[in-house]
């Protein structure tokens, strides 16, 4: 969908390690008929590089940068619309990162399916830079990519351990590191089958699961 004069904002669809471009063609599908565009913002160092899409430092950190400065100039030319962004695995940290770039509340809210960043990634520059939340999906059931995958060779942000799509955020019981406001998490469970979510990587981004729970996000529903 392009931007109309009966467009409202737009959604930032952040693809995972190895660009398949799998999860923006589902939302691409799924979303169409929100009063919103959808864009692709592309981050990868090439198609199915996944490792190197992990850990090239120096790629991320660029491409946060890039996507801060796109969402600014959609500001920019696009009064009073609202920015939504989605990011999938490893590109969340591209938005995370770009989050931290922007003016306070420039973005409207923010989902996470399946973070392949660190348990206790510091969210607090990246939550200013949202107006409402930040939602992250995770399965306690995402074993292969985010235990075994990130632990062999790291998170996103560098951290050899299970991803926080497998554990969730963890900030410890140390009063200093307590959940952050504007951040909820939403963790898989059973009642998720219906939905064509059995717990694994993908399935998140099934239409059914995408209607139910991340549609009422963009919309602002409960």
């Amino acid at each position: 969908m392009t931007p109309t004069s009966e467009t409202k904002g737009t959604i930032f669809i952040i693809d995972g390690a190895g660009g398949s471009g799998f999860t923006p063609l589902v939302f691409r599908r799924t979303l169409k008929d929100l009063p919103y565009s959808v864009q692709h913002f592309r981050w990868g160092t090439g198609y199915m590089r996944i490792i190197s899409d992990l850990t090239n430092k120096a790629n991320i950190d660029r491409k946060a940068a890039e996507f801060a400065e796109v969402i600014n100039q959609y500001r920019l030319t696009n009064l009073n619309h609202k920015v939504f962004v989605i990011a999938k695995s490893a590109g969340t940290v591209i938005a995370l990162k770009a989050l931290a770039l922007l003016e306070p509340a420039s973005v409207e809210s923010v989902v996470l399916l399946a973070p392949a960043v660190s348990p206790r990634f510091p969210l607090g520059e990246s939550l200013r830079g949202v107006r409402k939340e930040i939602v992250s999906f995770w399965s306690p059931f995402d074993l292969f990519w985010l235990g075994l995958g990130t632990s062999l060779f790291g998170t996103a942000d560098g951290v050899r351990c299970r991803a926080a799509g497998l554990v969730g955020f963890n900030y410890g019981k140390d009063p200093s590191h307590r959940e952050p406001e504007k951040l909820r998490q939403v963790k898989w469970d059973s009642s998720m089958l219906r939905y064509g979510h059995i717990g694994e990587h993908a399935g998140n981004s099934m239409p059914p699961y995408i209607h139910k729970f991340i549609v009422p996000i963009l919309t602002h529903e409960e």
